[in-house]
């Protein structure tokens, strides 16, 4: 999938168009405007709307569109796996067996994506492609692969294609490297994964990579599963002997409050720092629409000790869990209606520092989200899905924040609940 067409999508306003048709996204999100095309041996959908009084296009990936109303005829294009609506319980139903799964990504992993042959091969000549692990000397985003993906790559949207074009060069390199060839393969599935949420193609490397149950991989394996369709895949995959913290993120996500609350309360009856147990606990709980279990978990972080020779890294935590509970209590309990018109601002504590976003209500609703300042790093596409979400839902309730991108994400929520309680009458 090619998320980056996504962007600003969500913000798209018909004009002037004789009949209006409806393409609702996977993300939840509903545009108005008009099906120009749709190319079935391509797999993609041509949509026009207005935006800032001009006439605009897109060529969005069929992956990406549950469904289309054309003349007053519905369409789904591509089916929804269940997920937790704002407070309420989540579908139960599989969209796609676990043969059809399998099917679709063995279909989508086997071939590259359209845009592969054309992304150009773009690394400084003093780059290692052998890619030395550990990394020899002092850091070097010049030399070493894995610190050239973290500075460069990651933090540029630009240069992900070219991330995924780098990776496949490494991988032809090291056919004779196990190790390596391994690593590079992992990192391949991770690109189309948290760039792209190109889950079939994500799904299809690891599974190359003989990611098991027991492999800290397994559990973006299982959302891989999740999101395209079949829960119980996603289920079985997180039923090995160990469990990670992500776990408890990912049965959030899925609807599974309870599950999320068993690894929770696990993690933390084994750990002498359960402080982020406690937190992705909180946010399970958030998501679910159950705020007193989440108060209590994030008042938890607050209560915990904190272990002095990691001070800092602890009270990112608390700083954390304190956001949220003042987004609960400022305005997750509260209602859109009762904000009153204008662009609000606020920021929260993000990874690297402070995210800030301006948050527009207009005629009582959500018109946008934009994140306005940020020093984020490692944030994928969290700047983009968790405000699509928000405006999505019209509030910050049931908004996930993105995986891999957990922190950026909350800080989103957290900072828009805090913009919008500022609006309210």
């Amino acid at each position: 999938m090619i998320s980056h067409l996504r962007i600003g999508i969500v913000v798209l306003l018909l004009s002037g168009l004789v009949r209006a048709d409806t393409i609702e996204l996977m993300n939840g999100n509903k545009v108005e405007g008009k099906v120009l095309t749709t190319d079935a041996a391509a797999k993609t959908v041509t949509v026009e709307a207005m935006i800032g009084g001009q006439t605009i296009q897109r060529t969005l990936p069929q992956a990406q569109v549950h469904a289309l109303t054309v003349d007053g005829q519905r369409t789904v294009l591509t089916p929804k796996p269940g997920s937790p609506a704002s407070g309420a319980a989540p579908a139960a139903v599989t969209t796609r067996t676990p043969e059809e799964v399998k099917a679709l990504i063995e279909k989508e992993g086997s071939t590259q994506p359209d845009w592969l042959k054309s992304t150009k091969l773009n690394y400084p000549k003093t780059l290692d492609l052998t890619w030395a692990d550990p990394p020899k000397g002092q850091w070097n985003n010049q030399k070493n692969v894995g610190q050239f993906n973290w500075d460069i790559i990651n933090p540029n949207e630009s240069r992900w294609r070219e991330g995924v074009k780098l990776m496949e060069e490494v991988l032809t390199l090291s056919k004779d490297n196990p190790v390596i060839h391994l690593r590079a393969t992992k990192e391949i599935a991770n690109m189309y994964f948290r760039f792209f949420q190109d889950y079939a193609r994500a799904a299809w490397w690891w599974q190359k990579a003989g990611v098991t149950e027991d492999d800290q991989q397994s559990v973006l394996l299982a959302e891989c599963y999740w999101r395209l369709g079949s829960k119980p895949m996603a289920m079985d995959m997180l039923d090995g002997e160990s469990f990670y913290l992500n776990t408890i993120k990912l049965m959030g996500d899925m609807g599974e409050t309870d599950k999320a609350i068993e690894y929770t309360d696990a993690f933390a009856d084994g750990d002498s720092a359960p402080h982020e147990a406690y937190l992705l606990g909180g946010d399970a709980c958030r998501l679910g629409g159950r705020y007193q279990e989440a108060i209590a978990y994030y008042q938890a972080v607050l209560d915990e000790p904190v272990d002095p020779k990691n001070k800092n890294r602890f009270q990112r935590l608390i700083s954390r869990a304190q956001a949220s509970l003042e987004a609960i209590k400022l305005f997750e309990l509260l209602d859109i209606t009762k904000v009153a018109d204008g662009t609000y601002t606020s920021s929260a504590l993000g990874y690297e520092g402070d995210v800030q976003v301006a948050v527009k209500v207009k005629s009582k609703r959500i018109e946008s989200v934009k994140v306005t300042q940020h020093k984020e790093k490692q944030y994928y596409s969290s700047m983009r899905d968790v405000p699509e979400q928000i405006i999505a839902k019209q509030g910050v309730k049931g908004v996930d924040a993105t995986s891999r991108a957990t922190i950026t994400g909350a800080a989103i929520i957290n900072a828009t609940a805090k913009a919008l309680a500022e609006g309210v009458k």
